[in-house]
């Protein structure tokens, strides 16, 4: 039996930035819904709710506008992430006998992973529901909690599926870095048109064609990350170059946004980083992914971290489905840190109660990724390894 290649380590510790992230942006999402509707020229600081208060303090606004771009950036670091490892050794092995029963094997593993957790995660919050606390919308009667609460999640099963399709003709295709480039173009010119022109209506069926571009923008993501291996071997893109490029694009998004808080140009923000379609947020993943991986990093020893950022990387899937599944639950404990902080460091100014409120919502996203990933590493990752789907 053959050993599993090494982790790169910078890798990992990416995917954990990602989910980071993403929980960062779930907190402050409906304070960010709330701050960019009262934005206006009438806005007067320290006339209203914590919303309001931060929408009248730029730094703080810019910030709340530059967070919202995480939620699309963990997601698209993630698929791309996949994309960068599945789809370059399926194309690999594509030109050998037996691809098609070798390959739906390893789907069928990967998705009876998935299915597990989702069974697992499911059950759980099922009894919580019924037993401890009431989970809105989880019960036997509703499926919203499993589809469209999951979505990332199928849209990723989705992929694992057509993954050996991609692969085929990933290796058959020598313009295939250029393409890829066509096809993300074509994506985000699409996205942008939903964003600025036509955003549509808020709740949207789970076919509506501008919910669905949420899935091909995931799949851009993927198919972007088998992309950046072509060019990452052909040393396309020097890491200093990839360095500067990710710190540039960060400052001039989070400047960015700043300057359009300061304008009270809400719209805007929203329309930067609207749902899971921003191009700003798929382009710092991108750059993210190409700093990680890419062969001129330089290597450090981690002894003592390597083994905990792998141990807790392993723990992302549960991380995801939890996170949806008990949403209520750590919301209101996030919400009630934020609120806390706020209180108390407005009682001095506006502005350090929007400093704090940020800091406590930060802080609190933590708490709940750590937590999360903590019962998943004592749950589902044992289940996985009982079963052996997991090593």
């Amino acid at each position: 039996m053959g050993t599993k290649a090494p982790r790169n380590i910078r890798i990992e510790a990416l995917r954990l930035v990602a989910i980071c992230s993403i929980a960062i942006f779930h907190s402050f999402q409906p304070l960010f819904a709330h701050m960019t509707e009262l934005m206006g020229p009438g806005l007067v600081p320290g006339a209203g709710d914590a919303a309001s208060l931060v929408a009248a303090t730029p730094a703080a606004a810019g910030l709340l506008g530059f967070i919202n771009l995480f939620g699309a950036y963990g997601n698209c670091v993630f698929f791309a992430i996949s994309g960068l490892f599945l789809i370059p050794s399926a194309a690999r092995a594509s030109r050998e006998a037996g691809y098609l029963r070798d390959q739906l094997a390893r789907t069928a593993r990967r998705a009876a992973v998935i299915l597990l957790s989702v069974a697992l995660y499911a059950a759980v919050a099922l009894i919580v529901s019924a037993r401890v606390v009431p989970l809105p919308g989880v019960s036997l009667h509703e499926t919203g909690w499993l589809i469209g609460g999951l979505e990332f999640i199928w849209v990723y099963l989705a992929m694992l599926v057509i993954t050996p399709l991609i692969g085929w003709l990933w290796e058959r295709c020598r313009a295939r870095v250029g393409l890829t480039a066509l096809i993300v173009a074509a994506i985000y010119l699409i996205n942008a048109y939903i964003a600025f022109v036509s955003p549509g209506n808020e709740v949207r069926g789970l076919l509506e064609w501008r919910k669905l571009m949420s899935a091909a923008s995931y799949g851009a993501a993927f198919i972007a990350g088998g992309a950046l291996s072509d060019v990452l071997s052909k040393k396309a893109l020097s890491y200093r170059a990839a360095t500067a490029a990710l710190a540039g694009a960060a400052s001039l998004s989070l400047v960015g946004e700043i300057w359009l808080a300061a304008n009270g140009r809400g719209d805007l923000m929203v329309a930067t980083s609207f749902k899971s379609t921003s191009a700003i947020s798929f382009v710092l993943a991108w750059l993210s992914l190409a700093v990680a991986a890419h062969p001129e990093a330089p290597r450090k020893d981690h002894p003592m971290a390597a083994p905990l950022i792998t141990r807790a990387a392993g723990s992302i899937l549960g991380f995801y489905i939890a996170q949806s599944m008990f949403y209520a639950l750590w919301r209101r404990a996030v919400d009630a840190l934020m609120s806390l902080a706020f209180a108390g460091g407005s009682s001095f100014s506006t502005t350090i109660g929007a400093i704090d409120l940020v800091a406590a919502g930060i802080a609190g996203s933590l708490a709940v990724v750590a937590i999360l990933i903590a019962v998943d590493a004592l749950t589902r990752m044992p289940l996985l390894r009982l079963v052996r789907l997991q090593r």
